[in-house]
């Protein structure tokens, strides 16, 4: 296999075999089989250094017993990595039958001594893993004393302590050695002083100080050195490490340096790699730096160079990569940067840096990679030309390892978030629209008016803006959301639109107001004083507060005081805006009064042009284009897709993917609903909001309904939906409620659904007292827990749910065969618990967990209110039905820092902190996590109903090696697509046999190959400047298939590349076109596709329009 196709297999343990019997054939020297729960990278570029020298690697889905002996059919291995495959002591005792392995690998393997002492008849052996099996102790180094051919030697994380490293002295030939995180101290350093061919040494993450670095100064054929995080070398340890003349690269990452200790390290003139990040270095340590212009690499993050420390640095023009994350830099330390012309990657995130600063950077035209999440930009322009070299914007906080322009929690105006979350193609093309239109400004901004049900809200909008109107009367109520539109002029001559939103306040709204309450937004928080709320503490305040500061970003909050009957009502005002700061005033008036909101409306005026994207630019005919959707909106609640397709035509030339750039845009700031991922609800663009709350609010609120206790039928549709404004669209508004997690369709009884925040409050009696001892728990506590959770977890993972009366308004029980994971919120009303049983238990429970961190995950902020939690499993504990419980977090911690048992609070024994964080979740889900599951599956199958099972449609995806990235995209795509073509029967399985077959050598199995391809229902082809050996012969087997019985149905698709006429390839191209020739012959008409965006748009229609004709 060359470098070129080299990638990361999966291979089930049926592949296995017979992938060893082709190797066995082939007289293979190197294999490298990791296990199911080994993490690493599709990138080989990526993979650790060992990795890379092989021509394969593999991975298993499953553990495979007997893994060793197996491979002993292998006797020509010189090179074997097994990581992560869960051996054991008596699975590696098998491997001892391999005499001429050189290279073994064998981390996380759970070995004890007697594995390692199985390993001394390996003579051979030059490189032997064995980190991350712990706890082996010091007897390790004892049981490999014998090996004195290694060179080198990888022992992290196994618990050597001082006296096994210092046990390691007799192993002279060793050039390198690793020994992360093993609680070594002074002693241990001194210990390996004396193995003086090391040029290689990680000593990262243990407790040496200045000691130990002076005992380590006599190692001096060094060139590599790691000491992250020992916490104890300052300025002497400095001074020692500073005779290691032949060092290239040295890290010291959290040590206590200082300035001093900066410069003893300035005389290392061969130092290429230099990482003093989190040192307490200021400007004067960094200046001390100067004189290493050999650096390619410098991480000088988390310490406090200002824009001083940066102008410093100009000098080191030979630098590559550098990181300067979290060092309190402006633009002026920007602008110092931009001579540094080779920079290919730099961090310079958690800074102060702007615009100004972001100008200065965009000379730096090499860059792939630039970290400016949070800092002060607003303005991403200064990259165009990395956006036209394929460079991405990317709203998340990036590594050294990815390419792209990390904005995480940037105040970005141009282009706006909105444009950037959409991905790359989105944002050249809101670059390209500007070119060609000019732009246009905004003034437009939402205001929510929220609080407790009949504290006035509706009272007040009318005071504001409906003064024509008179106040409501006492019991009537906001059913849901009302929206009122209000233009005020500017004094530049423009109109604001103020678009007003009234909140319904009653408890049963609550857990759907998270889909309009948005970021960049003005809140008016309705306090009625005749209620006792004076507190932050008191659920008028604390409740809107904190919802608003986790789903809105903490935009601002006027809180408007309404005295009713004239009472007034002092409030604890410094202790709200203490712990609220987006809190801005506090207002006051009866609103029975038509002039007590004067000084609110000019507040509101004042707030909302002080926005942040108020007066954004956008390209000028999209604000065009707006403005005539919403002339429409003014007649019709929706439209087709096709008539906005018309209106975009109006005002630029049509294109298809354009248009759905922009309505993805105007859809995300919330001018209209237009859900292009739904299949059904994409051909439909909602005009009006209200019209959609209004009918999702009807049902909720219908008194059938709510005495069905959250059951409706198509019957109940029609009766709530009979209005003619509704008449034609209940599919559309079912889907919506679907889409919105409102409701789901009860899979035993046709044409009914279940809303399940309408369920009854109480626990159904089969699950009263259900809690047993030995049940898997797992915790989430909450400093805030936004309502709706559980039902929304019940609608997405319903295909779990196979007894709906299981559950109740705040619980549910989730069931898979013999296994159930029961999900409650205990009565404290903070905290999540799910306990589970059954054969599958961890399994079931790591994906209803992954499901709840998902719908976490889209609270933003809510992570710092939330914790998980594990119960304790010493003696006493496990036989406990409420045992003690560990955070999450805190074990983390621990075992970042190698502390690896923890005290039980109540029994004071010691409990392993790894098994804690195995009883957390599966790291890999299973594979039924994302299909329909087994019951699913056999209650469709016996449903009375006559309900159609889910149906699998097996996409076959090939291409060439040169589209692997759009390979991977689509692949990715269509999986996270499965969610929608769930509701449409479908389940879309992606095959992508291809790279497995690849790395197998030339002499594939044919037979096995085109089983595959033929029993898939679609074939996919993706193709750029060539065709690919493998790929044009996946063609002609589907093509035969489809001849023969109609499947698969075959789909090409070309990547519309720029071809260079110097580089290009010409054999490539011939056959390129060759094949192109081939297929007009066929008679089959293959697609160009502009990006992988334009390609998932294209495969996406193609397959609507199969499933709609019912030919898959």
């Amino acid at each position: 296999m060359t470098e070129k196709t080299k990638n990361l297999q999966k291979i089930s343990p049926a592949e296995l075999d017979e992938l060893l019997s082709k190797m066995k054939s082939e007289k293979y020297s190197e294999l490298a089989l990791l296990g199911p729960r080994a993490k690493l990278s599709s990138s080989p570029e990526k993979w650790a250094a060992h990795l890379k020298d092989y021509r394969s690697v593999f991975q298993l889905t499953e553990f495979v017993e007997n893994l060793a002996e197996k491979l002993l059919s292998l006797p020509n291995l010189t090179m074997l990595s097994l990581s992560g495959n869960n051996l054991g002591d008596a699975g590696v005792q098998g491997l001892s039958g391999l005499t001429n392995l050189t290279s073994l690998a064998l981390a996380g393997n759970n070995l004890g001594i007697a594995g390692v002492q199985a390993l001394r008849g390996l003579t051979n052996l030059t490189t032997l893993d064995l980190s991350g099996n712990y706890p082996l102790g010091e007897e390790v180094a004892q049981a490999l004393s014998g090996l004195t051919n290694l060179t080198t030697l990888n022992l992290s994380a196994t618990y050597l302590g001082d006296a096994g490293a210092q046990a390691l002295s007799g192993l002279r030939n060793l050039t390198t050695l690793a020994l992360s995180g093993n609680y070594l101290s002074d002693g241990a350093a001194q210990g390996l002083s004396g193995l003086i061919n090391l040029t290689t040494l990680d000593l990262s993450f243990n407790e040496i100080g200045n000691a130990g670095a002076q005992a380590l100064s006599g190692l001096t054929n060094l060139t590599t050195l790691d000491l992250t995080r020992n916490e104890f070398i300052g300025e002497l340890g400095a001074q020692a490490l500073s005779e290691l003349r032949n060092l290239t690269t040295l890290v010291l990452r959290q040590n206590q340096l200082g300035d001093a200790g900066a410069k003893a390290l300035g005389s290392l003139m061969n130092l290429t790699t230099l990482n003093l990040g989190h040192n307490q270095l200021g400007d004067a340590g960094v200046k001390a730096l100067e004189s290493l212009t050999n650096l390619t690499t410098l991480d000088l993050a988390g310490n406090n160079l200002g824009d001083a420390g940066a102008q410093a640095l100009n000098g080191l023009i030979n630098l590559t990569t550098l990181d300067l994350a979290n060092n309190n830099l402006g633009d002026m330390g920007a602008k110092a940067l931009g001579s540094l012309a080779n920079l290919t990657t730099l961090n310079l995130e958690h800074n102060q840096l702007g615009d100004a600063g972001a100008q200065a950077l965009g000379q730096l035209t090499n860059l792939t990679t630039l970290g400016l999440s949070k800092t002060e930009v607003t303005d991403l322009s200064p990259f165009k030309l990395l956006f036209e070299k394929g460079i991405s914007a990317k709203c998340e906080t990036g590594t050294i390892w990815e390419d792209g322009i990390f904005v995480k929690d940037c105040p970005l105006i141009h282009p706006p978030p909105e444009v950037v979350q959409q991905g790359h193609e989105a944002v050249l093309n809101y670059f390209r629209e500007i070119e060609g239109q000019g732009v246009d400004r905004l003034y437009e901004a939402k205001m929510l008016i929220v609080g407790e049900g009949r504290a006035g809200k509706t009272s007040l909008l009318r005071r504001l803006y409906q003064a024509d109107q008179p106040l409501p009367d006492e019991d009537e109520t906001t059913k849901g959301i009302d929206i009122h539109r209000h233009d005020f002029p500017l004094a530049n001559g423009r109109t604001f639109r103020l678009n007003v939103w009234d909140f319904g306040g009653q408890q049963i709204y609550h857990a759907t107001h998270q889909f309009f309450l948005t970021k960049n937004s003005l809140y008016i928080l309705l306090d009625d004083t005749t209620k006792d709320y004076k507190s932050v503490t008191d659920v008028g305040f604390s409740y809107w507060l904190e919802v608003i500061e986790l789903l809105s970003d903490r935009s601002p909050v006027l809180i408007f005081q309404n005295e009713k009957g004239g009472r007034s009502k002092a409030i604890d005002e410094a202790g709200i805006k203490g712990q609220f700061p987006n809190v801005k005033e506090v207002y006051r008036g009866n609103l029975d009064k038509p002039d007590s909101v004067k000084p609110l409306s000019a507040a509101i005026e004042f707030s909302v042009q002080r926005l942040p994207h108020v007066g954004e630019e956008v390209p000028a005919k999209w604000v065009s284009i707006r403005g005539d959707l919403e002339e429409e909106a003014r007649h019709q609640p929706y439209i087709p897709q096709e008539d906005y397709f018309a209106v975009y035509s109006r005002h630029l030339e049509f294109d298809r993917t354009k248009a759905l750039h922009l309505s993805r845009y105007l859809h995300d700031l919330g001018v209209f609903l237009h859900f292009q991922e739904d299949r059904l609800l994409s051909r439909t663009v909602i005009l009006q909001n209200p019209w959609a709350t209004e009918a999702v609010f009807r049902i909720l609120d219908d008194p059938t309904v709510v005495v069905s206790l959250g059951r409706f039928t198509s019957v109940d549709c029609e009766r709530v939906w009979a209005t003619t404004e509704y008449a034609d669209m209940h599919p559309e508004l079912l889907a919506l409620m679907e889409k919105f997690e409102l409701c789901y369709a009860l899979r035993d009884q046709e044409d009914t659904w279940l809303a399940p925040q309408l369920l009854s409050p109480s626990v159904p009696p089969a699950l009263e007292g259900w809690a047993k001892v030995g049940d898997l728990v797992l915790s989430f506590r909450y400093g805030f827990l936004p309502k709706g959770l559980i039902s929304r977890l019940m609608v997405r993972m319903h295909r779990f749910v196979p007894r709906p009366e299981m559950a109740w308004a705040t619980g549910v029980l989730f069931e898979r065969e013999e296994t159930q994971v029961l999900v409650r919120i205990m009565s404290r009303g903070n905290e999540i618990v799910l306990r589970a049983r059954g054969l599958e238990r961890q399994a079931l429970l790591s994906v209803i967990a992954s499901d709840l961190d998902a719908l976490n995950a889209g609270f933003p902020g809510l992570e710092e209110k939330l914790s998980k939690w594990v119960p304790c499993i010493c003696s006493k504990c496990v036989v406990l039905a409420s045992p003690e419980m560990f955070e999450q977090k805190r074990l983390l911690k621990r075992k970042q820092d190698r502390k690896l048992a923890i005290e039980c609070p109540g029994s004071y024994e010691d409990v392993s902190v790894l098994e804690l964080l195995d009883g957390l979740k599966l790291e890999n889900l299973p594979r039924w996590a994302d299909k329909p599951s087994d019951n699913y599956a056999a209650a469709s199958d016996a449903s009375s109903a006559g309900q159609a099972p889910i149906k699998t449609i097996k996409v076959f995806l090939a291409s060439s090696e040169e589209l692997r990235e759009d390979r991977d995209a689509f692949d990715l795509y269509f999986r996270q697509q499965n969610d929608r073509l769930r509701q449409q029967g479908a389940y879309l399985e992606i095959v992508r046999w291809e790279n497995f077959l690849d790395a197998m050598s030339d002499s594939r199995l044919q037979d096995e190959y085109n089983r595959e391809v033929r029993s898939c229902d679609i074939f996919v082809s993706l193709f750029k400047t060539k065709t690919g050996r493998y790929t044009e012969e996946e063609f002609d087997v589907a093509h035969r298939g489809f001849k023969e019985q109609g499947t698969p149905r075959i789909y090409a698709f070309f990547q519309d590349a720029q071809v260079s006429t110097v580089s290009g390839n010409r054999n490539d191209l011939l056959s390129l076109w060759k094949f192109q020739d081939k297929l007009s012959e066929l008679g089959h008409f293959w697609t160009k596709y502009k990006s992988t965006e334009d390609l998932h748009l294209r495969f996406r229609d193609q397959l609507d329009k199969l499933l709609d004709q019912g030919l898959v």
